[in-house]
């Protein structure tokens, strides 16, 4: 999964961008019908550092570009459509876009793990679902129940055996310069994925459930660098190609992350 090669890039590398703060929320009816939210927020002070042409001209990470959207919702899958999008920002000062998409057919959506810009020259935000380790569902009937199943890749990149392409040289994590410059690259760092259900839930493998909402991932990166001994012991056991499966067991009892998969269940009425 592309989050967990996030993770896996910090520990081995500092050359991430970590200014990005983005949630989803999944809604899925029993029908299989729903609607996606995606929030995708940059900090802008650390974005008209790295570019200070971006915010000029009515310009920046809060712009809204339909034709970013509607490409956004194609990718996601067949029927995906925009609902609405308009300017968000959170009391950290970041800044972006939130968007509602909805769908009418749960099986033919996928949802990327991979917040970012969309690449242009001005800045404009994008969550454009790649080819890079989507999450994929799979839903079906089970009487008077619906069950779905979420299903995330457990090998990063699909288990080739290489390092991804952002991994460097590891950080000297006994050096406080060092870990100070990386507290400071990703302070506001977060990721968010839930799934909300329309109903009770009957029965699910899932770790992280509040009512009929489940917690897919998050990642809050200051409170996981928080703890430096803790995330200086993660860095000794976790490499480049580990899977989702054998990064899990090193996260339990760690503040600022919950992962959970690869494959989830979810029964609801």
């Amino acid at each position: 999964m592309r989050s967990i090669r996030v993770l896996l890039a910090l520990v081995s590398s500092i050359g991430l961008a970590g200014c990005i703060n983005s949630t989803t929320l999944i809604k899925v009816n029993a029908d299989g019908s729903g609607t996606v939210e995606q929030t995708t927020l940059m900090n802008v002070a650390s974005l008209k550092a790295m570019m200070p042409g971006v915010a000029q001209n009515g310009q920046g990470p809060n712009v809204l570009n339909k034709a970013d959207l509607e490409r956004t919702a194609a990718r996601m899958g067949k029927g995906v459509r925009l609902l609405s999008a308009e300017p968000a920002k959170n009391a950290s000062g970041f800044e972006g876009v939130k968007a509602i998409f909805a769908f009418d057919d749960i099986n033919q959506v996928q949802v990327s793990q991979d917040p970012g810009m969309s690449g242009s020259a001005d800045g404009r935000m994008s969550s454009e679902p790649t080819k890079d380790d989507p999450v994929k569902f799979k839903l079906a009937r089970n009487g008077s129940t619906s069950v779905l199943t979420i299903a995330f890749t457990d090998k990063p990149g699909g288990g080739g055996g290489k390092p991804p392409a952002d991994a460097g040289d590891v950080p000297d994590l006994t050096n406080p310069m060092m870990m100070n410059m990386i507290k400071t690259m990703f302070q506001g760092f977060k990721i968010n994925i839930d799934l909300e259900v329309a109903g009770p839930i009957i029965k699910t493998n899932a770790e992280y459930v509040n009512g009929s909402r489940i917690t897919l991932l998050e990642m809050d990166m200051e409170a996981l660098l928080a703890d430096e001994a803790k995330f200086k012991a993660l860095q000794s056991k976790l490499g480049p190609d580990a899977s989702l499966s054998e990064v899990k067991p090193y996260l339990k009892d760690i503040k600022g992350i919950k992962i959970d998969g690869p494959t989830i269940t979810v029964e609801f009425r």
